[in-house]
């Protein structure tokens, strides 16, 4: 299963070893991650979500922010647990697959991006944005304060 998810590499007779990235195919990852959370973010408010995911979300990002400067234990999984509650809201089990291995790939490059109270504040205002305008069924804004958080 690591190896079909690219995490580690397997050489016969030999064994696995931790599959390194590099620059250029972190930024493609990136890139896809973009395209793939664009449409689930315009079919989200295309189609609506669920009002007790919506306002379970945004009780969560509430708590968070309220919460700073304090830290959460761990603001990787929260913000993954956010984006595929949206990927899932689409209800397109691949395209939520899909979101899952890219962040699965691309995790430990976003351990490094929220280290602090001021990025987390950043990260809770964009997603508390977002629910918003999708709770308004507003793709325009949805989509803007996402690639903001994305490209963040």
């Amino acid at each position: 299963m690591l190896a079909d998810r690219r995490l580690i590499e397997k050489t016969p007779r030999q064994g696995y070893v931790v599959r390194q990235l590099n620059l250029t195919e972190i930024h493609e990852l990136y890139d896809l991650r973009l395209v793939l959370e664009t449409y689930i973010m315009e079919q989200v408010c295309k189609t609506g979500m669920d009002e007790a995911i919506l306002a379970a979300l945004k009780q969560r990002w509430t708590q968070v922010y309220e919460a700073l400067p304090e830290m959460i234990a761990d603001p990787v999984t929260v913000d993954e647990n956010f984006h595929q509650a949206l990927a899932r809201a689409v209800g397109n089990r691949a395209m939520a697959e899909m979101l899952g291995n890219i962040d699965a790939r691309i995790r430990f490059v976003r351990m490094f991006d929220i280290t602090n109270a001021e990025r987390l504040k950043a990260t809770c205002v964009q997603h508390l944005e977002t629910l918003e305008a999708i709770g308004r069924r507003d793709a325009g804004k949805a989509v803007d304060v996402l690639r903001h958080n994305i490209e963040d």
